[in-house]
């Protein structure tokens, strides 16, 4: 090998001022000297974590037997009670969830407030009839104008609010037969009856009754008329 004189060995030495690293090299070498060095984990933070996350477990605990105390609560509540918005929130969604259609949706919903209806009046909640009767109204409004808008039904569900209709007559001291909105259901309940009747195979007896209940709905006594037509259904 030859041997470096003084003048070259100084030459080459001066050549590495010129020498640059690779930009990947120089970045990666950076963020190494510029990182944070990792903080290490006490026994501390690992009972600190325990415990925070038992504080949220017991939280939600708490919380959900609140849920659950309001719901039993609300499912005992009528119209004018401070929880019963939570009890028709839980009627939807158990409607929703087993699908329902809008019919019975409806249906579901007249029967459970002349349920709410028998109720008070059977405990004497005289303050609390108004407020029923208000969400009665309103419900027989929304299912005769369904019946109107689509007069074909399924027997079964006529039939349906028809008993209904029959248990609001029977709660002594709320005659809302009168009633437009409940009128316009009993008025639709009974062409539908009549119609399903009419096709059906009737005993002579059965006939005169049906006979009898036209009578009546030609004279607007729509209660009566369907009082008539469910004895010939039973």
């Amino acid at each position: 090998m030859a041997k470096l004189t003084e003048k070259k060995l100084i030459e080459q030495i001066k050549g590495l001022k010129i020498i640059k690293p690779r930009q990947e090299w120089a970045s990666l070498l950076k963020s190494q000297i510029l990182a944070k060095p990792a903080k290490t984990v006490s026994i501390m933070d690992v009972i600190s974590s325990i415990f925070y996350q038992r504080q949220i477990a017991y939280a939600f605990a708490t919380l959900l037997i609140m849920i659950v105390g309001v719901l039993g609560f609300a499912q005992y509540t009528v119209p004018g009670d401070a929880l019963f918005p939570i009890k028709k929130i839980a009627e939807q969604s158990q409607a929703n969830l087993t699908g329902q259609t809008t019919l019975n949706k409806e249906i579901a919903n007249l029967s459970n407030r002349v349920n709410d209806l028998a109720q008070v009046a059977k405990d004497g909640r005289k303050e609390s009839i108004p407020s029923v009767i208000v969400e009665i109204k309103a419900n027989a409004s929304e299912l005769a104008k369904n019946l109107k808008d689509n007069p074909v039904q399924d027997p079964v569900a006529i039939k349906e609010i028809a008993t209904t209709l029959k248990t609001l007559a029977s709660v002594a001291g709320t005659d809302l037969s009168e009633n437009q909105d409940v009128k316009d259901l009993y008025q639709a309940v009974v062409i539908s009856q009549i119609a399903d009747l009419e096709k059906a195979t009737l005993t002579e007896e059965q006939k005169e009754t049906l006979a009898g209940a036209k009578e009546l709905y030609d004279a607007g006594k729509y209660s009566q008329a369907l009082e008539e037509l469910l004895a010939i259904s039973n």
